[in-house]
């Protein structure tokens, strides 16, 4: 449906009009009268923040099973105890993942098709960082690696795996699987000419803030593109964004030496504009379980589903989603095995 409003495009990819929705636009109601007893959820970066509300509304509804994935064990554990203690009768689990190790995502998907069956998924676990830092194993700049690249490996490899599980008697059929975005994705000037790996590992041209933005736009671009292999009867795919929520630690990754627009002047613009966590994580929420097909391959936002970015109602940018398929299959081709066989 994104694809049928590059009317709107203008206001909500305009500074005036993300300030105006981060500060006026209401949380829209849950719907009334939903369960989701006897239903899987899997929410990745769960530990706290975000996906640790997300995980408690999605149990506050009733879920019967949760999986947590977190990069650590012990900070995972801590965060289940406290959910187990407020719901007792669910079956609340804390399994590894580290998005930033191949090994670690094929294992995890390894033990996640074990689950049999799997109605909601969040892929929730994102980074930014005011330092370079190149991935030692894949050489790839960490925040280009985790937020784009190793996402959009998991959900290519989670996705078959979800077309084939049976999901008889879930409240929404298909299964969905929805990724975290940004609406700073409207505001990134990433050029669709030339390659685009060794744009996104070049320290040279490296900023904070454009990479986050640059790297969440590549995501809906590619996500867009994947939804067109994959059909709404069999997965539902979405990429949803919580706003500028304050209080996550997404930003907690600074500078050693911070200046003072970072180290008070941020802080504070996030602190008197973010949106609570409740709030936004009530995002994924509406995501999973409110747009239903119609939100297939669509960006969803303050409740609704919004437009994509300029560059995928233009010429230019359909032949960019192209490369970029093709790039990032021919990168990703040894860490998708078999499954790269699935997707033309």
């Amino acid at each position: 449906m994104s694809a049928q409003l590059e009317k709107d495009l203008p206001w909500e990819s305009s500074m005036l009009g993300i300030l105006y929705k981060q500060l006026f636009v209401p949380q829209k109601p849950q719907t009334k009268g939903i369960s989701l007893s006897g239903q899987t959820a899997v929410v990745t970066g769960s530990n706290g923040g975000l996906g640790l509300e997300a995980s408690r509304q999605l149990l506050q509804l009733g879920l019967s099973r949760l999986i947590m994935a977190v990069r650590s064990q012990a900070s995972g554990d801590e965060a289940a105890e406290v959910l187990r203690n407020k719901f007792p009768h669910a079956d609340i689990q804390v399994w590894l993942l580290d998005m930033a190790d191949y090994h670690s995502i094929h294992a995890f998907t390894k033990r996640y098709q074990g689950l049999g069956r799997v109605d909601y998924t969040i892929l929730n676990a994102a980074v930014q960082s005011s330092n370079f830092e190149h991935h030692e194993r894949t050489g790839h700049e960490l925040v280009f690696q985790v937020n784009y690249v190793s996402t959009v490996l998991l959900c290519m490899l989670l996705a078959p795996i979800l077309k084939d599980m049976k999901h008889t008697g879930a409240t929404v059929k298909p299964p969905v699987l929805s990724i975290v975005g940004s609406d700073t994705m409207y505001l990134s000037k990433f050029s669709p000419a030339g390659p685009v790996f060794p744009r996104m590992d070049n320290p040279g041209s490296y900023e904070r803030m454009t990479q986050y933005m640059d790297s969440k736009l590549l995501l809906m671009i590619f996500i867009n593109r994947l939804a067109q292999q994959i059909g709404p009867d069999d997965v539902i795919i979405n990429v949803c964004n919580p706003g500028m929520v304050a209080g996550t630690g997404l930003g907690r990754n600074g500078s050693q030496n911070p200046g003072f627009v970072e180290k008070y002047l941020l802080p504070l613009f996030v602190k008197t504009l973010g949106r609570s966590v409740q709030s936004g994580a009530s995002v994924y929420i509406h995501a999973l379980l409110d747009e239903g097909k119609k939100g297939h391959g669509s960006f969803i936002s303050d409740w609704d589903i919004k437009p994509y970015p300029r560059l995928l109602y233009v010429n230019e940018g359909q032949e960019f989603s192209e490369r970029l398929w093709q790039e990032t299959m021919e990168e990703l081709r040894p860490a998708l095995g078999e499954v790269i066989g699935l997707y033309s």
